[in-house]
């Protein structure tokens, strides 16, 4: 068994921003979702959690920091190689990429058994 704690993936938008207009000019407008911090908070205490988002990974990082979340920024570059997978619990990893995760908490998830019933939910989803 692994030292390492289990890793969880949380969409931003939809799932933690209430995201209520959309992306306009990529401004977080809105404020947590209900339960949210509350979750965040119970959920980083046992698992390495990261946000996943295609806005600005500093921007989030940022907002999540003003609700009181410690908060890492995934940039890879000549000086931080790109990351692989995320293990630290207490604090939230903000990246684009989307890294090996036990789950993934997403609004506009569709869940995966078979290809007929994919399209069966897409269909529903249209």
């Amino acid at each position: 068994m692994s030292s390492h704690p289990q890793t969880l993936a949380i969409d931003f938008d939809g799932v933690i921003h209430a995201y209520s207009r959309g992306w306009q000019d990529g401004t977080i407008y809105d404020p947590p979702l209900p339960g949210t911090l509350e979750a965040l908070e119970h959920l980083t205490k046992t698992y390495a959690v990261f946000i996943h988002t295609t806005r600005d990974a500093t921007t989030v990082a940022c907002w999540l920091a003003d609700h009181g979340f410690d908060t890492m920024v995934d940039v890879p570059g000549p000086d931080h190689p790109k990351r692989e997978f995320w293990n630290e619990t207490g604090v939230l990893l903000v990246t684009d990429r989307k890294l090996p995760a036990i789950a993934y908490i997403d609004d506009r998830g569709i869940r995966f058994t078979t290809w007929d019933q994919a399209l069966l939910d897409l269909a529903q989803v249209m």
